[in-house]
């Protein structure tokens, strides 16, 4: 088999991928500040993004992770953020590419876990340790493996490069603690 539809958005993404892991990897240590400002950037970004999921009627919809990062925000005794930002993509970006992102976070996601969990520290992980996204991504994997083509991928491209932007703008906009 050759280049595949995954393949092709793994290599277009890179950067703004390693952009983004730098931005919010390094809030996940052992302090409950640094921790609860990843849950809030995490929080004010994807409720934009579940909101547009939501409204373009996608087939392959993602699970929700907003109200675990609200269980975990609330149990920080933290206040959910104001005004969450709307995510516009282009309208001829395809769902598919976001929801490729959220479901690829969950690896992420589950490195982060394993690195707190090393810490030793109590903080709550609800959202981290969401099993339903690590099932949806391998659900959605097959459709990803499909032979790579560029008319039906660059509007998959647009939405996934779109989500990494809004991600990366929205913790630019949020970060109260420096980057390293």
């Amino acid at each position: 088999m050759g280049r595949t539809t995954r393949d092709y958005l793994r290599e277009a993404t890179a950067d703004s991928h390693e952009r983004l892991d730098l931005l919010m990897g390094e809030l996940v240590v052992d302090d409950e500040a640094a921790y609860a400002e990843f849950l809030q950037i995490q929080w004010h970004a994807r409720v934009g993004v579940e909101n547009w999921l939501h409204e373009s009627h996608v087939e392959a919809m993602p699970p929700h992770q907003t109200d675990l990062i609200a269980r975990d925000l609330a149990a920080l005794r933290c206040a959910l953020p104001d005004n969450p930002p709307a995510f516009a993509p282009s309208a001829d970006a395809d769902p598919m590419g976001t929801v490729w992102v959220l479901a690829g976070s969950s690896l992420g996601n589950r490195a982060l876990l394993k690195r707190l969990k090393k810490t030793g520290t109590a903080l709550p992980t609800a959202f981290l340790s969401d099993p339903r996204m690590v099932q949806f991504w391998q659900d959605l994997r097959p459709a990803l493996e499909r032979p790579h083509s560029l008319p039906d991928d660059q509007a998959v491209l647009m939405a996934a490069q779109a989500t990494f932007a809004h991600f990366q703008q929205v913790a630019m906009n949020t970060r109260v603690i420096e980057p390293a």
